[in-house]
């Protein structure tokens, strides 16, 4: 093969023999100034090809979206050797074969499902190979007679390569043309190979940028999961320190508060009826110690909730029953109370009197933060999990400030006026929902109001069945 190196050599020597006076020299120069000229041609033809193919490069190691830089890839394979329309397969090793993954038909747009008809021989020599194809003339080529798709829609020129990189299959490009267009040579082979192997690192660089990708985000899943379960195991751990605590100090208040409440009962009925000042001293004590009782109960309450006296419960019913006792409450008054029940849900097992506990306080707590009246909604789902049902408790009310969201479940953690609450509210109600082993959680705007979502088992876990068992048996049942 003729290099322009070369035809340079020939004209010179030509010149040389010209200035010794050979006269014939002068019939060389035609034929060696046109070679040099296709020469200088194709030399600027492949310095253009060069420059595409870097900006090529360029363009696909940017490319960080598998499906758009597949697109990307077969889109500059048809303009960069001029077929008229092109695919992209992606090799399957589980399978052993390859998917269509992009078909384009140049200047038509994407080709419909009917029309990704190629020459699976092509495709299946090149990726078995793993080395690139050209032929001028399809139809009379001896390597593909076999294949229909050329002769049905009239192939003429068909240009195919691998895409392999680090000894890894990836797929393969397949371009061609019909019948009087353009025929493929050995340069556009070339071309498309250089082209192939870029489109191939891509390709894998992107992969492997999607892999860690979702790595990154199973990781992110998988900490914010231990995050939750290792502030439930101290949540859990802090509950049973406070829970033996509160149980040991309120039987050891229990006592003297009844002893006060008695004596201050007896001696209010025997002052005489003119010290109406001592009588009043005496009901402000027998008022406190009643508070003081309420706090012994919480407590005891709060000791006590590793029982579940388990048994059918229809959790509907029993928010209907909460609602006609506590809704003619005063805390109650300019609160309108509405009832979202889904119809369909199903009796569930579960502790009838320590639900009633939990739904008693969410409303109360709803009601409290509606001092100027509001909208406490009370609403049940299925779901948000197959033999699970979720209730909601939602007031329109003065929400909780994002600082005290993580603090609401801790034990003697209030946001009321002192005096006003004993801070166990929320904890115990924690508390008994996780011995129904369900989950309860928050949301909540200041200014907007608080959603409490509870969400329960429609069947206890086996591990409660024994504690069921041990109260009924303790029951005398």
């Amino acid at each position: 093969m003729t290099t322009l190196y070369d035809q340079i050599d020939a004209v010179q020597a030509a010149v040389d023999r010209l200035r010794r006076g050979d006269v014939y020299a002068l019939n060389e120069f035609p034929p060696l100034l046109t070679g040099l000229q296709q020469g200088i041609a194709d030399l600027e033809r492949r310095q253009e090809e060069l420059a595409s193919l870097y900006e090529v490069g360029q363009e696909l190691v940017s490319v960080l979206d598998l499906n758009h830089l597949l697109e990307l890839v077969l889109d500059r394979a048809i303009v960069l050797v001029g077929a008229e329309r092109g695919f992209l397969v992606l090799w399957d090793a589980e399978r052993q074969d390859f998917d269509v993954a992009v078909a384009r038909q140049f200047a038509r747009g994407e080709v419909d499902d009917a029309q990704i008809e190629l020459s699976h021989d092509i495709i299946r020599r090149v990726l078995a190979n793993r080395e690139s194809v050209v032929t001028s003339n399809a139809q009379e080529d001896p390597r593909f007679f076999q294949s229909s798709s050329i002769i049905t829609f009239q192939i003429r020129s068909v240009l195919a390569a691998p895409l392999v990189a680090s000894d890894e299959l990836i797929g393969a490009i397949y371009v061609d043309t019909r019948l009087g267009s353009k025929l493929f040579g050995e340069s556009d082979l070339a071309l498309l190979s250089a082209m192939a192997n870029q489109a191939a690192a891509a390709l894998r660089l992107t992969r492997l940028y999607e892999h860690l990708q979702a790595r990154n985000r199973e990781l992110h899943e998988t900490l914010r999961e231990l995050q939750e379960t290792q502030e439930q195991l101290i949540q859990k751990e802090k509950l049973a320190s406070v829970g033996q605590l509160a149980a040991g100090v309120a039987h050891e208040i229990n006592s003297p508060l009844s002893s006060i409440l008695l004596y201050a009962d007896i001696l209010c009925q025997e002052i005489p009826a003119q010290n109406a000042q001592q009588c009043q001293d005496l009901q402000l004590i027998m008022k406190e110690a009643m508070r003081c009782r309420t706090i012994v109960h919480d407590l005891l309450s709060f000791s006590r909730q590793n029982e579940v006296l388990a048994q059918p419960t229809d959790l509907n019913a029993l928010l209907g029953e909460i609602v006609q006792e506590i809704g003619i409450q005063k805390r109650f008054q300019g609160v309108e109370i509405r009832m979202d029940l889904d119809s369909g849900l199903p009796i569930i097992e579960a502790d009838p009197f320590q639900l009633r506990q939990v739904f008693c306080n969410l409303m109360n707590n709803g009601a409290d933060a509606m001092p100027g009246g509001g909208t406490l909604t009370l609403r049940t789902r299925r779901g948000p999990w197959s033999g699970h049902i979720t209730a909601e408790v939602q007031d329109t009310g003065e929400g909780i400030a994002e600082d005290n969201m993580n603090k609401l479940f801790t034990p003697f953690f209030t946001t009321k006026p002192l005096g006003k609450g004993t801070g166990l509210g929320l904890a115990i109600i924690y508390g008994i929902i996780k011995v129904h082993q369900g989950q309860i959680g928050v949301q909540s705007q200041v200014g907007q109001g608080t959603t409490f979502t509870v969400t329960l088992h429609e069947q206890l876990p086996a591990q409660l069945e024994s504690t069921e068992a041990n109260a009924s048996v303790r029951s005398g049942e």
